[in-house]
């Protein structure tokens, strides 16, 4: 039985089996990370752990959608996976579940991009750390082992969005464990780590990360002005649920808001010497009108690129889509913003 917890990994022995890494490409090669974010480029999130797909039921994704990503323009994608339901009671995670993963790093790598494994357990996390230690420890203990010799262009993502229960001073404990777990079997691999309050450029500050360790590359997500961002969204704040009808038309104050954030996250980098990647941003369609969602779009991403941060937009379908999965068309306002003609 393996099952450690964060809070004891100083005395904690990796116990994990060697399992068959899935088939790549090439062999793993060191990269710094800035080398890394100037490859990533604009990518996408997609095929996220709540689609059906991870369960073997009906899906409007698939696999060769990769190939429609990457002719689109597309160098990366961030697979949002919720590996905790697929840990056995020993602490291993499922075959098959091993299997699924295995097909869609193959199929994103042999569409020539980089894949970023995101472990998007955060809400769990945020309701009870205690079980979120465990959990994590173990996660990256199977997926560490899993993917070690896959190539470079395979990223660790250790965990989406810590908020809640999961504090500055908890995180920046928990970060430096499962750096450890992964540094065991991936020595130089480059590692996405982010600050707490949901990935919040404004706990950039808090964020406490080993010096010794220079493959690591910072994110963060944007979603501001929120309430224009998130109107009507079901899953926001009461006062943000109920609003609808909030323009973003690109006035020179709302420009400057944005080129005003991200010109600190750039200085945070500067000083801290970490590169960056925006790893979420988009605006949900349930009121947002689609010239104000790909006017907000283009601005965000133009002005993330002008920073030197690799992007990666939120999301692939659904109320944030770039891609409509029921007429297989993409949505060309947004594609554009993303991926300018």
């Amino acid at each position: 039985m393996r099952l450690f917890s964060l809070l004891s990994l100083a005395t904690a022995v990796a116990l994990s089996p060697v399992v068959a890494s899935a088939q790549t490409s090439a062999p793993f090669e060191a990269i710094s990370p800035e080398a890394q974010v100037a490859k990533m480029g604009a990518g996408i999130n997609v095929i996220g752990g709540y689609d059906a797909w991870w369960d073997g039921g009906e899906t409007k994704f698939s696999l060769s959608d990769f190939d429609k990503i990457r002719a689109a323009g597309f160098s990366t994608v961030r697979i949002p996976l919720f590996t905790f339901k697929h840990l056995d009671k020993d602490g291993h995670l499922d075959a098959d579940y091993f299997k699924r993963i295995d097909q869609v790093v193959d199929a994103a790598l042999a569409n020539g991009l980089t894949v970023i494994l995101d472990e998007h357990d955060f809400e769990t996390c945020a309701k009870d750390a205690d079980a979120c230690a465990t959990s994590l420890s173990n996660v990256w203990y199977e997926l560490s082992a899993h993917f070690k010799a896959a190539p470079n262009s395979v990223i660790f993502e250790l965990l989406n969005e810590p908020n809640g229960q999961v504090d500055d001073k908890i995180w920046n404990s928990w970060l430096v464990d499962l750096l450890a777990i992964v540094r065991e079997t991936n020595p130089e691999r480059n590692v996405i780590i982010g600050p707490t309050h949901w990935n919040s450029r404004n706990d950039l500050p808090l964020l406490q990360l080993p010096e010794n360790d220079r493959h690591i590359i910072v994110t963060f997500h944007y979603y501001d002005p929120f309430h224009f961002t998130h109107q009507g969204a079901s899953w926001a704040d009461p006062e943000t649920q109920k609003l609808s009808g909030i323009r973003w038309q690109g006035k020179p104050e709302e420009v400057a808001a944005i080129n005003a954030d991200f010109d600190k996250v750039a200085e945070w980098s500067k000083a801290s010497n970490r590169p960056i990647f925006l790893g979420e941003f988009g605006a949900y369609d349930k009121f947002g009108k689609l010239e104000d969602r790909a006017l907000w779009t283009r601005t965000v991403s133009e002005s993330a690129h002008k920073h030197g941060f690799a992007t990666a937009y939120w999301y692939w379908d659904g109320g944030f889509g770039v891609y409509d999965a029921e007429k297989k068309v993409w949505v060309r306002p947004i594609l554009d913003a993303l991926i300018p003609k």
